[in-house]
């Protein structure tokens, strides 16, 4: 293992629980990513947001979501990652006045290869998120993909097909609902970054995408990606998404 890398299976970053869980902000990225807010439960929050509780609410360069991904990318000589896989495994679903804390642990880091946005490579950092107790809450699994960009849109970038649902997704929808999930990565919210980034065009948040799909999930009941019925308080436990093609705004308003 690369000397520069962090260490692999030990914590880092950690930050001790002090963030009260509120409702508002819940609704919030609920409403900014499509879901149906009046069945929201205090009790029972959607698992896709209680990582909002370790992320700025507003635009913070100090306030680095995911240092550990960051170091990492750096350390390999990456300026530019995106996530390629999104892993939440629940413990217990959070509720309104949990208090969260969490930490970082570095699991795996992949041989370099020829990726679809370029030459890069792959890591896991688990995100563990705890409560007042230190029992753990959830742990969210990102899979990175560091490149150095190809040129033109990236092989496997999916494009919307004319008059669909996605067609109409816009760079201000994108940023609005990155903003509601605290989410201040330019790429998500600033075209000519994300052009910089060998991406087409300003692209859904991971958080966004999650949402989305348990959204779906309590909709339709399908399944797609979640695991029902384990742990306690009964709900979605598991979510599982793999982002296999590039989700962008195709119009600027």
């Amino acid at each position: 293992m690369d000397s520069r890398l962090p260490s692999i299976d030990e914590a880092h970053y950690r930050v001790a629980p002090t963030t009260v869980v509120e409702l508002g902000p819940v609704v919030g990225m609920w409403e900014a990513t499509g879901g149906d807010v009046s069945a929201l439960r205090v009790d029972r929050l959607p698992i896709s947001s209680t990582s909002l509780w370790s992320r700025p609410a507003v635009p913070d360069p100090l306030g680095v979501t995911l240092r550990l991904h960051f170091d990492v990318k750096a350390a390999l000589g990456f300026e530019h990652a995106v996530i390629s896989r999104y892993l939440i495994d629940v413990q217990r679903r959070s509720r309104v006045g949990d208090v969260i804390g969490h930490h970082q642990v570095l699991r795996c880091v992949g041989p370099e290869r020829m990726t679809a946005l370029g030459w890069g490579r792959s890591w896991t950092v688990d995100h563990v998120l705890i409560d007042a107790d230190g029992q753990v809450l959830q742990t969210e699994a990102f899979t990175a993909v560091g490149y150095h960009p190809s040129m033109g849109v990236p092989r496997g970038a999916r494009l919307p097909q004319s008059g669909s649902d996605e067609a109409q997704w816009t760079i201000r929808s994108l940023s609005r609902a990155a903003a509601a999930c605290r989410v201040w990565s330019p790429v998500h919210h600033d075209p000519g970054a994300a052009r910089r980034s060998g991406l087409p065009g300003v692209i859904a948040c991971t958080q966004h995408l999650a949402a989305m799909l348990e959204q779906d999930a309590l909709r339709n009941g399908n399944g797609t990606g979640v695991d029902r019925g384990r742990g306690r308080g009964g709900g979605a436990t598991r979510l599982d998404l793999r982002m296999r093609r590039t989700l962008f705004a195709t119009r600027a308003t």
